[in-house]
């Protein structure tokens, strides 16, 4: 790459230096990309399951429709939705347009959103793209 052109197969070709480069702790710990380690507050807000109530379930988690449809006390359990949803920000405006030997800034930091969308589609998240330009943006 020679620092003026960027190629579409150069960036995938970043994709084997994400994956080698991807700390496995950091996905264990959080569950989210960054590794940023969060307490998880409450049951969470997707309905997973209605089942019936045994003893030692929680009373508030009582399902009051599926418990009046059959007659017997039914549990709705609920876990977290965790979207990875990451929108990476590229920057090609005439400010960015200027650089040292190996590479234009804009053509750096490209090469390191790639790798970061990389590492967040190898955990299963998804990308999105915005780029700044000097005609004004497109997503």
């Amino acid at each position: 790459m020679n620092g003026v052109h960027l190629s579409g197969e150069a960036l995938m070709g970043l994709r084997h230096l994400a994956r080698r480069g991807a700390a496995p702790a950091t996905r264990t710990l959080a569950g989210l990309p960054g590794g940023i380690v969060t307490k998880r507050r409450g049951r969470g807000s997707e309905p997973e399951d209605v089942r019936l109530w045994s003893e030692g379930d929680d009373r508030r988690f009582i399902d009051r429709n599926a418990t009046a449809r059959t007659g017997q006390l039914h549990v709705r359990t609920h876990h977290d939705e965790r979207d990875r949803a990451v929108v990476l920000l590229a920057d090609f405006r005439p400010s960015m347009l200027f650089g040292t030997r190996r590479a234009l800034r804009s053509v750096a930091a490209a090469e390191a959103l790639a790798l970061l969308g990389w590492r967040v589609a190898a955990d299963g998240g998804r990308v999105g793209l915005a780029v700044a330009a000097s005609g004004g943006q497109t997503v």
